[in-house]
């Protein structure tokens, strides 16, 4: 909603599309809120469920039901149809004479046989006079995203308006095609503007408002996704018929005709022209004008809208709370008394606008239809996969929790579907990027993220040189009321590897070493013993890069034929040279590594290179001293630059992590815009992100901005605020940086986010993780008691 551009594309589409229809006659715009099949959607991720999470996994997507209902009562998703009345054609030239013929005669026996409420069969062959045309429609209706339906959810549609407001199972409602399975239900009519549905799915109450009057100006009308907004599920139908032009031009004779006679018995009795009269006839002058278009017509139509609750009494209140937004919006509705039964049964697929009723009927050209913007939702995320947070509709908010509290719409992500080929996605890059400036809310979404994904049938590998997670998750795994009542939990977190990397232990050294790490053949391992000791070492001198390149070759030849060497022997080959500047030049590379972090890369190969076979890892850093986002790596400190060595060793081994073709495998790195400071560090990782689609690996990147990071490499983005780069965010993540947006943007609480999803769609997320238990592995920052004093005065 936020892309205006977008929006005005979207209308004209859908003008042009009301415009194609006008040959059919009529049209049935259908907004329903569709059970959301939740616990059926977290029952369809069980096949992708590790063996050692299944249990822990079924019993939090569990929770989250039950979280959910208890909060929202129904858990419902805004589903759209279109329904539009085919007729099958009497004559055609393309047709034989005798079909023709034949024709003609089924449409009059239909015909008297209706008149005289006659029954007839319907054979199969009397749907094939249709099958052209459906094709055809078919077609039309893609130019607005639409596809047809299933039997199945023709057979759900049809049922969903005798159970509206009650549980029940889609599947098995579909299922059930017979007519009187699809109607079972008993209608009371005796209760004052509701009424009351018993099915043997359960009771509800529904009443029905009709909009009675619009501006006459009906831009940015909007009311299918402003209805969206309420804090309950709200049905809206629109039933339009083409009008035909001559009845148009007739009736718009009349009106044009007495318009001026009352304009000439105001102007007799020395009287003003009255304002409606002046725009009346406005109105009709510009109806004129645009009836020269051979594709425009006017169409007819009434809007129904429909809310039911448990009561008579939630049913009319929840009614007026409707009425009353609309009433925001200029929009005038009413709450009829006696019609209720009629208005349901008008509401029904199939059922066509009676055009001699004008009761609440209103007429506009195809445009204003369009203007109603029926189609467009905020649905954000998966269809399949985990919670993690709230669609937020509304620019402002007293804070991230009144956010959450009013939004209906809840978002599932699943983090390793983009390259599966998936009808509809725009994007086939497994990579996430997560950015956002210190303190937004990016570190808890990832660590969220990392704990979802430990459900998954994956290898997992979480570099953290910042060693935040250890702490927290250490905390929850020793907290003993957590382990009585959430057992699995625990277990997951205890399934979960800690490598902490620390050049004061000797057991680590080597740890990150490329010639032990790396295949002795590997060109790859070539160029990362040359960029780790570009970190530390400028080869000015050519003779000096000569014996240094001509040592590296020595020392991974000598580690093919079984050697134990490391990337130490290669300045032990320098310090034995008999050139003066090489030999110095060893000395310098051996004093520069001794007592330093750069040992986890450079040693003698006597200790074992990291693992690549663990499930779920998390590899730490002890003593890194990272530089600032944005620090030049001209003014690095020593111990910044060992750092920064030591990051892309990291970066080198993640990549390695990921190579595995047979496995899936996912790597989060945080403090990933390290890697952007250098031109090595770019090659690094642009190969991280290269393994990506071929080797079934996706690259999660935790950066401080967007402009760290290629959009073209990402399929999903989470974009937090960073105050200094507003406008680069929002083009980024496919926003238009109109001032609207930045403003929005710039009142994002800690949590809140933009959420670019695998199909292309853009809004603005709240994340929330709903289990208690989980929050003390994810916080990063622990909250004082000051902090909490100064929140009791707000």
């Amino acid at each position: 909603m936020q892309n205006r551009e977008a929006l005005l594309e979207f209308k004209e589409n859908w003008s042009k599309f009301a415009e194609e229809m006008i040959p059919y006659g009529s049209l049935h715009l259908w907004m329903y809120p569709q059970d959301a099949q939740l616990a059926q959607r977290f029952g369809d991720l069980d096949d992708d469920l590790a063996d050692d999470s299944v249990d822990v996994a079924q019993y939090y997507n569990e929770e989250a039901v039950h979280i959910l209902k208890e909060r929202l009562e129904s858990l419902t998703k805004y589903d759209f149809i279109i329904g539009i009345k085919m007729r099958s054609d009497m004559v055609s030239l393309e047709r034989s004479m005798k079909d023709n013929v034949t024709s003609i005669l089924s449409r009059v026996s239909t015909q008297v046989m209706n008149t005289l409420k006659l029954e007839r069969t319907v054979y199969d062959d009397a749907f094939l006079q249709y099958q052209e045309q459906e094709d055809v429609l078919a077609n039309a209706v893609m130019a607005v995203q639409g596809m047809r339906l299933t039997e199945a959810e023709l057979v759900y549609m049809n049922r969903f308006g005798f159970i509206r407001g009650m549980e029940h199972e889609v599947a098995t409602v579909s299922g059930d095609i017979d007519i009187e399975s699809i109607t079972n239900t008993v209608i009371d009519p005796t209760l004052h503007r509701t009424l009351q549905l018993t099915a043997p799915e359960g009771e509800s109450c529904i009443t029905s408002l009709t909009v009675d009057e619009y501006l006459d100006n009906m831009a940015e009308t909007d009311l299918f996704y402003e209805l969206q907004k309420m804090p309950f599920p709200v049905e809206v139908n629109i039933k339009a018929v083409a009008e035909k032009k001559a009845t148009t031009k007739t009736a718009l004779g009349f009106k044009k005709e007495q318009l001026h006679e009352k304009a000439g018995e105001k102007m007799e009795l020395g009287d003003n022209i009255d304002k409606d009269i002046l725009r009346s006839s406005g109105l009709a002058q510009h109806l004129k004008e645009e009836l020269k278009n051979e594709h425009t017509a006017l169409w007819n139509w009434i809007a129904i809208i429909t809310v039911t609750g448990k009561t008579k009494k939630e049913s009319l209140q929840r009614a007026r709370m409707v009425r009353s937004q609309l009433k925001n919006l200029d929009i005038k509705a009413k709450i009829p008394v006696a019609d209720q039964i009629d208005l349901f049964y008008r509401a029904l697929p199939g059922f066509e606008l009676d055009l001699l009723d004008k009761n609440w009927q209103q007429k506009t050209l195809q445009d204003g239809l369009a203007e109603n913007l029926f189609g467009v939702n905020a649905e954000m995320g998966s269809k399949i996969g985990f919670f993690i947070g709230w669609v937020d509709r509304f620019s402002k908010h007293l804070d991230l929790q009144n956010a959450i509290a009013a939004s209906r719409d809840f978002v599932l992500f699943h983090p390793f579907l983009a390259n599966k080929q998936i009808t509809a996605s725009k994007t086939k890059s497994p990579h996430i990027l997560i950015s956002g400036d210190t303190g937004g809310g990016k570190s808890f979404l990832a660590k969220l993220l990392y704990i979802y994904s430990c459900f998954l049938s994956i290898r997992l590998l979480y570099v953290d040189p910042k060693r935040e997670m250890r702490k927290w998750i250490n905390k929850v795994i020793t907290d003993g009321e957590i382990q009585e009542k959430f057992p699995l939990f625990i277990d997951l977190l205890k399934s979960i590897q800690f490598v902490t990397l620390d050049a004061s232990n000797p057991e680590n050294w080597g740890a990150l070493d490329p010639v032990v790490l790396y295949d002795a053949h590997s060109t790859d391992g070539k160029e990362m013993i040359q960029v780790t000791f570009e970190q530390i070492y400028q080869f000015k001198n050519d003779i000096v890069e000569t014996a240094f390149l001509r040592a590296i070759t020595e020392v991974r030849e000598r580690r093919a034929e079984g050697e134990t060497v490391g990337s130490m022997h290669i300045i032990e080959i320098l310090q034995a040279s008999e050139i003066e500047e090489v030999r110095q030049a060893g000395d310098l590379l051996y004093e520069k590594t001794q007592d330093s972090i750069l040992k986890l890369m450079i040693h003698d190969g006597s200790n074992p290179a990291l693992s690549l076979n663990q499930t779920r890892t998390i590899l730490e850093v002890a003593n890194l001293d990272l530089p600032k986002a944005g620090d030049s790596p001209e003014h690095y400190t020593k111990p910044q630059r060992e750092a920064s060595a030591v990051m892309f060793g990291l970066g080198r081994y993640s990549e390695l992590f990921g190579m595995n073709p047979d496995e899936a495998t996912m790597v989060f790195v945080d403090e990933s815009w390290m890697y952007n400071a250098t031109p090595q560090g770019q090659k690094v990782k642009n190969s991280m992100l290269r393994v990506g689609r071929s080797q079934d690996n996706a690259f999660v990147s935790i950066t401080q901005g967007v402009k760290d990071e290629k959009r073209a490499n990402f399929g999903v983005a989470f974009a937090f605020d960073e105050p200094t780069e507003r406008e680069e965010v929002l083009d980024w993540v496919g926003m238009e940086p109109t001032k609207e947006n930045i403003t929005m943007m710039k009142d994002f609480y800690q949590g809140q986010c933009f959420f670019k999803d695998y199909y292309g769609r853009t809004g603005k997320l709240s994340v929330e993780c709903l289990f208690d238990e989980w929050m003390g592995a994810l916080q990063t920052v622990k909250k004082s008691q000051t902090a909490y004093a100064e929140e009791k005065y707000l």
